[in-house]
């Protein structure tokens, strides 16, 4: 259907053609199952028209092979069987015989790997398990609301016998009773090392709880017990895989609702957040093998983080000196403390480093990054460079290159990876040398197979085999590729594409891959690469889209705020090389890298718009880089969209007199700029952004639950306050302009956003209100900071963006809601 074409007598009408003509249209979800050793692949095929369906497919035939089974969450057994869930009900396929096995009134799915069997817990409280044909083996009945399972041989569950609370363990075939206790158990878990199970009671007597830990899988016997505070959390942090714990103990703080006041400090660096404070803190170290338990001794208030090391220990105060100007409390004057020497050893201040390949400074997650045998780790106290520790605190010395992201420990701790927007570097540890491996140079370079495990501001980073995976992406020319570095040798495993790699799948031992690939005209297709030049396809979803093969895409380069950008124009489907079209210019920040995204009829940008629908309707749709040089994101912006429409314009099909502007959130901001320094665009359409900086600079968010000014260092790249630089923060600050803005301006946004406060949008429409501007503003009950796709906000916006399109540059003027404003007698 092309919609151009549609003549309907009414808004409804057009509105529901639209959808209609969505809603023929399929595609294939991003986010894909993988069983164990990835000869199968479970990916969701979502359809409007036909309702959402799991395809499961065999990777070894070449996609020969595929099941479809309902629409559900999925978790494999192995590669004989795979399990989907979807509220109560359960389907179990068997992959070799392509047998279904339907379950209803399902709580929850537990599959034993090794045994290749599963249990299914039902409403009724009873556990069942069942083997790959489907047959039941085994029952266990008045089984309890708490679960741990290795996923492997064993089950562990509790229940109430005989007015006692009791752990069992089972194995599918058969059970036991692990444990048995007076108070009531309100947690299990088991440890990540699988060796151990953590139980905490609720003592009936008693101002204090009770943390026990039973040895797993073999005797069951009590190993540990401790008297904790009353409802503490805990935590077990396994050191060098298990070899001891680090074990953690605290009071979570609970939000206070009904206070007669707030009492906010200027120098509470949890202000609004006092949830987040812990209280009663306890550690220990414990030794399983010694069943040897050491107190860890430190400040009241403080923390202690694993390094990875059952002597050395890192310790700080939280949040110390935090004053929100990060996005994340920084780690000020930390310290590594000596458990055997009882002694602190300071480290001072440590920096989150930037993280790879964003346009502004977005920081990784964690400050210090171990070794996975404890002898090292990396911390940054610049945010540029890193410096590499033994685990006492002593500094072995600084890496004095910058831009080296995140690190990554080789599997024997003797190097360290870097990914870095410059290819891949490593830093041998024993002759203290860097060097720039032939990987990516030039581009950004990614380590797609290394283990992070998280403890807060540490993480242990490392690659858990010799083998090192190497994604490295073109950013200039949105192209991608694959390497593996084995042995010293560096081998292609997926050859460069245009096309978008959503997801790499790969077998434990990197000898096969299959990729979820897309582009602009190719809708999300899976494939298959036995080796790098041979790609077969492996699943294509059956996506009708033939209308997708026709669109047209041009890039276009031009300068800007110093840096080399580019800029995507899509032609309107059934280009007439004889006509002139309008265009709508679409902002927000870098945008090259969407160049290769698939033109879904369904999906639709946080901002309202649907790009496919305005191809269809006949639109040029241009999507230029914006970026922040010295003058400030606002004035860059400007600079940026007036270049890019210089480039663009070459093009004669354009009508330069017909050219609107749109952006949401950073892109709302930059869309209020523009509209209030341009004479160059018919209209606007600006939502939930940000009008008047300074206020927002001085404003409070309980999205993030910070003040706002954290952003001005990171998005908004102004690295500084308007104290100290007045000049360029009113130069940037849209709504000092906005008596200049002469072109009409549809604003929206949610009155729930708690991202940007809606406060900014009514602003907005103030000024222009009362400098007598057209101006239209959509405040939405519900919602939040951008609506979902299908929801009654992102259907009644995209109707009326369209509609705002076609009125302003299209001149149907027979719009009821636009014309109440545009037309002078209407009032």
């Amino acid at each position: 259907m092309f919609l151009a074409g549609v003549f309907l007598s009414s808004a409804q009408q057009l509105e529901d053609t639209i959808e209609n003509w969505r809603a023929k249209f399929s595609s294939l979800s991003d986010f894909v199952y993988r069983s164990k050793n990835a000869n199968w692949i479970g990916i969701r095929k979502v359809s409007k028209l036909h309702g959402d369906s799991i395809f499961v497919v065999n990777t070894k035939d070449q996609g020969q092979t595929v099941y479809r089974i309902m629409n559900s969450q999925l978790t494999f057994l192995n590669e004989v069987g795979v399990l989907g869930k979807k509220g109560q009900q359960v389907v179990f396929l068997n992959l070799i015989t392509g047998n279904t096995f339907n379950f209803d009134n399902i709580i929850d799915v537990y599959p034993l790997q090794q045994q290749n069997r599963f249990g299914l817990l039902s409403n009724d409280h009873s556990l069942r398990f069942y083997d790959s044909t489907g047959k039941q083996l085994f029952e266990i009945a008045n089984v309890g609301n708490l679960a741990a399972t290795d996923s492997k041989n064993t089950i562990y569950l509790n229940r109430q016998y005989d007015s006692k609370s009791e752990i069992i363990e089972t194995t599918g075939s058969q059970q036991k009773v692990l444990y048995k206790t007076e108070n009531k158990i309100r947690k299990i878990s088991l440890i990540e090392t699988g060796k151990h199970l953590l139980v905490l009671e609720t003592a009936q007597n008693n101002d204090q709880d009770r943390l026990v830990l039973l040895e797993a899988g073999k005797s069951g016997k009590t190993v540990l017990q401790l008297d904790i505070s009353k409802n503490a959390v805990a935590k077990l942090t396994p050191i060098q895989n298990g070899d001891s714990f680090l074990i953690s103990t605290c009071v979570e703080g609970q939000p206070q609702d009904n206070t007669l006041v707030d009492i906010w400090y200027g120098n509470d660096p949890y202000v609004n957040e006092h949830f987040k404070k812990p209280t009663h803190q306890r550690f220990w170290l414990w030794h399983p093998k010694r069943n040897k338990l050491q107190n860890i001794p430190v400040p009241e208030n403080f923390e202690v983080g694993s390094i990875n090391n059952d002597r050395y220990f890192l310790t700080y105060l939280p949040r110390r000196g935090h004053n929100f100007i990060t996005s994340e409390p920084e780690l000020n004057a930390a310290q590594i403390y000596d458990l055997k020497l009882n002694s602190y050893r300071d480290i001072g201040n440590v920096k989150l480093a930037r993280q790879i390949g964003k346009e502004w400074p977005e920081l990784l997650n964690h400050s210090i990054y171990t070794s996975s045998d404890g002898r090292w780790f990396v911390a940054s106290h610049d945010g540029l460079r890193w410096s590499l520790y033994r685990p006492d605190g002593n500094k072995v010395t600084t890496i004095e290159k910058e831009g080296l992201e995140q690190p990554v420990f080789s599997s024997n701790s003797e190097n360290i990876y870097f990914e870095s927007v410059d290819g891949l570097w490593t830093f041998n540890i024993g002759l203290k040398k860097l060097t720039a491996l032939d990987i990516g140079r030039g581009k950004i370079t990614k380590i797609k197979n290394y283990t992070l495990k998280i403890d807060d501001y540490t993480a242990i980073s490392f690659l858990p085999t010799e083998k090192l995976l190497a994604e490295i992406k073109d950013r200039d020319e949105n192209v991608i590729s694959y390497q593996l570095l084995k042995r010293g040798k560096i081998y292609q495993v997926i050859p460069s594409t245009k096309n978008r790699i959503h997801k790499l799948i790969y077998d434990p031992a990197m000898t096969s891959f299959s990729t979820l690939e897309e582009n602009f005209n190719l809708p999300p297709t899976l494939y298959a690469y036995a080796k790098p030049n041979e790609k077969k396809l492996l699943f294509d979803g059956s996506i009708k889209d033939n209308g997708v093969k026709k669109i047209k895409q041009e890039m276009y380069k031009y300068s800007a705020a110093g840096k080399n950008l580019s800029g995507i124009l899509y032609y309107p489907a059934n280009f007439d090389p004889a006509k002139k079209y309008p265009m709508i210019v679409r902002i927000y920040d870098m945008q090259r890298h969407l160049s290769n995204s698939y033109l879904s009829p369904n999906k639709s940008l946080p901002d309202g718009s649907q790009l496919r629908t305005l191809l269809e309707r006949g639109y040029f749709v241009f999507l230029p880089d914006t970026t922040v040089g010295d003058k400030g994101p606002g004035l860059s912006a400007l600079e940026c969209v007036h270049k890019a429409l210089d480039a663009a314009l070459k093009n004669s099909f354009i009508d330069k007199e017909k050219i609107g502007l749109f952006g949401q959130s950073y892109g709302g901001y930059k869309t209020d700029f523009i509209a209030t320094h341009s004479d160059r665009f018919a209209a606007y359409i600006s939502g939930a952004g940000i009008s008047d900086i300074i206020n927002d600079f001085y404003s409070y968010t309980h999205g993030f639950n910070k003040p706002l000014y954290f952003i001005y260092n990171t998005v908004y790249q102004m690295n500084t306050t308007p104290a100290n630089d007045k000049a360029r923060f009113l130069a940037n600050n849209p709504i000092l302009s906005v008596e200049r803005v002469n072109a009409p301006i549809l604003l929206w946004t949610s009155n729930k956003d708690r991202t940007v406060p809606p406060t900014q949008t009514m602003e907005f429409y103030i000024g222009l209100r009362r400098y007598k501007k057209d101006v239209v503003a959509l405040f939405y009950q519900d919602g939040n900071h951008s609506f979902p796709d299908g929801t009654p906000e992102q259907v009644d916006l995209s109707k009326k963006v369209l509609d705002w399109w076609d009125y302003f540059l299209k001149g149907k003027k027979d719009i009821a809601w636009i014309s109440k404003q545009m037309r002078k007698d209407a009032l």
